[in-house]
């Protein structure tokens, strides 16, 4: 069973497109949980949430309770319930999917955290500090899970951000019809709340007194830069990046761009392509098409992030790759190589193939989507911290070649919030192991 959903035609804002469980809807559907004694849920989630134990506590209606389990295990579980791709994760595990269909486990989740959030329930005991002060650089998700966890366990944590608003991606990045900022303001809200807070560290200057000053440092700036198409015309007016855009709609008092009848074009294939083609449509356009260089099977979107796309609209071109962008009468015009599929690749995706065959389509507006790499200028003002040939710091589970520095989100290739809170959860319980060892001393 899943809530309801706004219809296709109903979508023409930035209003949330999923709606939450009914108290009764969410009864029916943990009824159906087989709470299984080897809960394969569990191994699913990457933050370790006690699925059949939280599910087990809706179905006895003790709804606080199941938010207390939730909340244990991910400080972000609204936020999760609604964004987590638990059709690749819990969901893809859980055994009942063999009878019939998968529990809704996530809109169980969210169900759960959003009662108690509406009551005021959601407390974290956080003790006053008696341990070694630890620092927390980028306040992402990664980030604010690793403060979190650190804090439960009495360290002295001060947060580095260089933004005014903490939250990264989930304020700056993930569309509002996605996660309203209600609720990822209220949970960042209670991991913040009393946690020490400085700027960003800009220069070397500033690291090095971090490094000093604390007994280890968790970094997590997450990956803002995007990777360019290198083909020409890739400065031309109108073409821009999907950060740029996403970051720009995500506010919801900001005063949005018009795509009022224009034809649009995102270029890639996962999360944040989806969100660009189907926020151009929010934002006016007459149409939106996503152009991959592969085919769908191969696609790195997640099947819910496609299936919206694909509701509201979205056309889909699979196997192209562009080669040239051109300004012709005031248009955009894109020239495109059909490609073919060949071998698999290092992920495992059959590697695009050019085929030397060519076509060409005209667009009033190119988004660029295809990948973000971490901020390497940002990253090589780290004593002793070692870049591999793309950007990314280099680590042995998640320590990075500077012992004191500990890496997680964005930079370890996290790919979801949900891995991200996992790695900040992971990092905090290495840091306290390290330092009841002895640390770098």
């Amino acid at each position: 069973m899943v809530p309801r959903s706004l219809s296709p035609k109903e979508r023409k804002d930035f209003s949330e497109v999923i709606m939450s469980f009914t108290y009764q809807e969410a009864l029916f559907e943990a009824r159906r949980c087989l709470y299984c004694y080897d809960a394969p849920c569990i191994k699913g989630c990457p933050a370790g949430v006690n699925v059949p134990e939280f599910i087990a506590r809706i179905r006895s209606e003790n709804v606080l309770g199941a938010a207390k389990v939730i909340y244990a295990a991910n400080p972000l579980g609204s936020i999760c319930g609604r964004i987590c791709p638990t059709e690749a994760l819990c969901e893809k595990a859980c055994t009942s999917k063999l009878l019939n269909v998968p529990i809704a486990i996530g809109h169980l989740q969210r169900f759960a955290c959003d009662f108690a959030l509406s009551k005021g329930k959601v407390i974290f005991p956080y003790p006053k500090p008696d341990k070694d002060p630890v620092a927390v650089v980028g306040g992402g998700p990664a980030g604010l899970s690793c403060a979190h966890f650190l804090r439960l366990q009495g360290y002295d944590v001060t947060l580095f951000e260089k933004e005014d608003a903490l939250g990264g991606l989930l304020l700056h990045g993930i569309p509002r019809y996605r996660l309203p900022e209600q609720p990822a303001k209220e949970e960042i809200a209670l991991i913040t709340s009393g946690l020490k807070r400085e700027r960003g560290v800009l220069n070397r200057e500033q690291a090095e007194r971090i490094l000093s000053e604390f007994q280890a440092v968790f970094l997590s700036p997450g990956s803002n830069i995007p990777v360019k198409l290198d083909i020409p015309g890739e400065e031309e007016e109108g073409v821009i990046s999907a950060n740029d855009l996403l970051r720009e709609v995500a506010p919801s008092k900001a005063p949005l761009p018009s795509f009022e009848g224009k034809e649009v074009a995102v270029i890639g294939g996962g999360a944040s392509a989806m969100d660009a083609a189907r926020t151009s449509l929010r934002l006016g356009a007459a149409k939106a098409f996503l152009l991959y260089r592969r085919s769908k099977e191969e696609m790195p979107a997640f099947p819910s992030e496609f299936e919206g796309a694909l509701e509201e609209g979205v056309e889909f071109y699979w196997l192209v790759s562009p080669v040239e962008i051109r300004r012709i009468n005031g248009r955009l015009e894109l020239k495109l190589e059909r490609m073919k599929l060949g071998a698999p690749d290092e992920s495992g995706r059959r590697s695009p193939v050019r085929t030397g065959r060519y076509f060409r389509m005209e667009f009033d507006l190119i988004i660029k989507a295809i990948a973000a790499l971490p901020d390497r200028e940002s990253l090589k003002i780290w004593p002793g911290l070692e870049l591999d040939r793309n950007g990314y710091p280099i680590s042995k589970d998640g320590q990075s070649t500077n012992p004191k520095i500990f890496l997680g989100g964005d930079i370890l290739k996290a790919g979801t919030v949900v891995q991200a809170v996992a790695d900040g959860k992971t990092a905090a319980g290495r840091i306290d192991s390290w330092l009841k060892q002895g640390g770098a001393r």
